[in-house]
């Protein structure tokens, strides 16, 4: 059975893509039209072993939804038995009459192309007619993989994809492996930032890194990370512990960039908090690694996502907010935290990483075996399963 991937979003595919082939399965990615530089399977990567089973595809956009024939998006299909995507893959699709076998969600596919919305005049045939196919090509799909997610994405699920089975372990967003601590120091040459980021960890007692976009805290943003919240805490850390050498790193990434730059002027925090450009994934890394704490999101409840599962696989604990109440038929359970949402919060849990280091890298050492064994192992018996059952059909 061949299994194809389409669109590579937050680098998840090509990390299932990873373990899928590490455990002899035959898995390849297709990467969509304009999808971003730094999730492409070269940022995330330090060898060129990737080009054997990644492929360009010439569609995958709205842009090119309406441009791109059928016999195309037939022929670049027809070699997989089964196909799992995210992004349009189901509207594409549905133009060939054919069903995605698996779906797995990054956030946008769900949200913001199943809206007909306000584009430029020339682009709303294309952007119009995608979500006129993504509507009718989601209930379509076999299964979607997605943890329980917050109330106003969960009501989407629920809208096109409630007949579809459910994996909460599905997403494997960052291949293990590639990243652990031993394999970091092996490969640290193959980046220049980890010169860079050796520095800062020698000038500092204590360092953290915040990787995830400038979004503010707004009740009508699905996508808030709250990074207002985690500088004004960080501005009360630093006034509880003025004599503690130490630095958040974070990337000039997202809408907010230039308020929070303001921010941090106006909380007069600017000599600890340190601007680094957006990065591959490869080079990121790095960072966390050498980091004591990894920040992830202040706003709406996630319980996995790019920048937790990479602070996982770097064995680094994890401040942010996580809201276990809404998630009580969570199979996995969950792994440990620094939990925390108010400025306050961030501030004290902060404070007790200083009283008590060792016990704070048990807890990132507990979040990577959390990740491996029901992260990992669960999703790649999902993948495993549904090869059974198609060639069992195949068979006969």
């Amino acid at each position: 059975m061949k299994v194809g991937f389409l669109g590579n979003m937050n680098n998840a595919a090509f990390a299932t893509v990873q373990y899928l082939r590490d455990a002899g399965i035959d898995a390849e990615l297709m990467i969509y039209d304009g999808e971003f530089d730094h999730f492409h399977p070269s940022a995330d990567t330090y060898d060129l072993s990737y080009r054997d089973y990644v492929r360009q595809l010439g569609w995958g956009s709205p842009s090119s939804f309406l441009s791109t024939t059928k016999s195309q998006i037939i022929k670049d299909t027809a070699p997989y038995d089964l196909l799992v995507g995210n992004g349009l893959a189901a509207a594409y699709l549905h133009r060939i009459g054919r069903a995605l076998d698996v779906m797995v969600p990054y956030g946008d596919d769900l949200w913001v192309q199943t809206f007909y919305r306000l584009v430029s005049p020339q682009r709303i045939p294309s952007f119009w007619y995608s979500v006129w196919h993504q509507r009718r090509g989601l209930p379509q799909c076999g299964a979607v993989a997605a943890t329980p997610l917050f109330p106003t994405m969960e009501a989407q699920v629920q809208r096109y994809l409630k007949n579809a089975v459910r994996w909460q372990e599905g997403v494997v967003p960052i291949h293990g492996p590639t990243y652990s601590p031993e394999r970091m120091v092996v490969n640290k040459n193959r980046t220049h930032w980890w010169v860079e980021f050796t520095k800062l960890r020698e000038a500092n007692e204590f360092l953290a890194i915040s990787p995830v976009r400038h979004v503010w805290t707004r009740s009508d943003r699905v996508d808030a990370k709250g990074t207002d919240s985690l500088l004004h805490g960080w501005a009360m850390f630093r006034a509880a512990h003025p004599k503690v050498k130490a630095t958040l790193m974070t990337l000039e990434y997202g809408q907010d960039v230039a308020a929070s730059k303001r921010l941090i002027d106006e909380l007069g925090i600017g000599d600890s908090v340190r601007w680094l450009p957006k990065m591959f994934r490869k080079d990121l890394m790095v960072g966390m690694c050498l980091a004591d704490v990894v920040c992830g999101y202040f706003g709406p409840s996630w319980i996995t996502g790019g920048v937790l599962t990479e602070a996982m696989v770097a064995e680094k604990p994890i401040l942010g907010w996580r809201d276990d109440s809404s998630y009580r038929d969570f199979a996995p359970g969950f792994y440990p935290m620094m939990k925390a949402r108010e400025p306050s919060e961030i501030a004290g849990r902060l404070g007790e990483y200083l009283a008590d280091p060792a016990a704070h890298r048990a807890m990132g050492q507990q979040s990577a075996l959390w990740y491996r064994r029901e992260i990992v192992r669960r999703a790649l018996d999902h993948y495993k399963q549904l090869i059974g059952n198609r060639k069992q059909i195949a068979d006969h």
